[in-house]
């Protein structure tokens, strides 16, 4: 019988590559100084229009209501910020609640995803199955349809949900519909192939004859050399959930499984006062502020690794 051996691989993405965005160009020169001025007018200008609606939204957060229409004046002149506004948010819905729904709903869709996503990816990127080019152009078809056109057609099958039409169940009003219409997405497949038609094929085929089987060769050798591209699919994914409205909108009524996002949503609907709405939208902003914050390097690595080219 065949000892197994444990099959290692150099990720792809420690290779060192040359500094295509920011070559070092020697600034003496008039032209190449006019150039980096212009792009750094546009960095400037980017950052600006990303930034300001960020920190008006901060600053109103813990303004009076009466002073957050012109926050920059009103906090130079008189600068009496409090947190009593982020107190009152939390106070006034059951965030607790709603923060550990989008909690419970984005962690099992990321992670739905991204084994559903790696594998449906590893059978097109090595073990190319028939029909290979039809799989592709139905995945293809799926990320031209927006969203919105198929949202009616699949509310009704998440009413009317059923296997093999042999049981009807209802899962409106439950976690199951906001958890399974974001379990596979062509998008991901398409960012996780990319990755694998990178690496080699002779580690596969080494794995295959030292006996792994197919399941052995993704769980103990593609995965593991897969984590920045999976931190990167992950976290792309736990924001999109965490931010999502519309589907949420769609098929809860029940406020016991309401989102974050949705809770904010009632909130501005009965009438609060801005600043604590936006004392609420700056709360449901940490978790992913912190998620950037930790990955951020491995985010960059997986990010660099899929745009670069062979």
């Amino acid at each position: 019988m065949a000892t197994k051996k444990k099959v290692k691989v150099q990720p792809a993405y420690m290779i060192e590559e040359p500094n295509y965005l920011f070559p070092k160009y020697e600034l003496k020169n008039t032209g190449t100084r006019i150039i980096y001025s212009v792009w750094g007018f546009f960095v400037f200008l980017g950052a600006a229009l990303v930034t300001i609606p960020f920190l008006w939204m901060l600053i109103s957060s813990m303004l009076p209501l009466d002073r957050i229409y012109d926050p920059l004046p009103a906090l130079v002149s008189k600068p009496d910020l409090s947190l009593d506004n982020f107190k009152k948010a939390w106070e006034i819905a059951p965030f607790t609640l709603y923060f550990m729904n989008s909690v419970i709903v984005a962690v099992c869709v990321v992670l739905g995803q991204v084994i559903i996503s790696a594998m449906a990816a590893y059978s097109l990127s090595k073990l190319k199955p028939p029909m290979y080019s039809v799989l592709i152009i139905l995945f293809l078809s799926t990320i031209m349809i927006p969203f919105e056109t198929i949202a009616i057609p699949l509310y009704l099958y998440m009413r009317d949900f059923s296997i093999a039409g042999l049981m009807k169940i209802n899962l409106i009003n439950s976690y199951w519909a906001l958890i399974l219409p974001g379990l596979a997405n062509a998008v991901n497949i398409f960012i996780f192939k990319s990755f694998f038609d990178k690496l080699p094929d002779d580690f596969v085929e080494a794995a295959r004859v030292d006996g792994y089987s197919e399941t052995g060769i993704f769980f103990n050798i593609i995965m593991p050399v897969s984590k920045p591209i999976i931190v990167v699919v992950g976290i792309m994914n736990f924001v999109n959930i965490w931010n999502s409205f519309f589907w949420p909108l769609i098929v809860t009524n029940e406020p016991g499984i309401y989102t974050l996002m949705l809770g904010i949503y009632k909130i501005i609907e009965e009438g609060q006062p801005w600043n604590i709405v936006m004392a609420a939208v700056t709360l449901s902003m940490i978790p992913t502020i912190l998620i950037f914050a930790f990955f951020q390097r491995h985010i960059m690595k997986g990010v660099v690794f899929t745009s670069l080219q062979e």
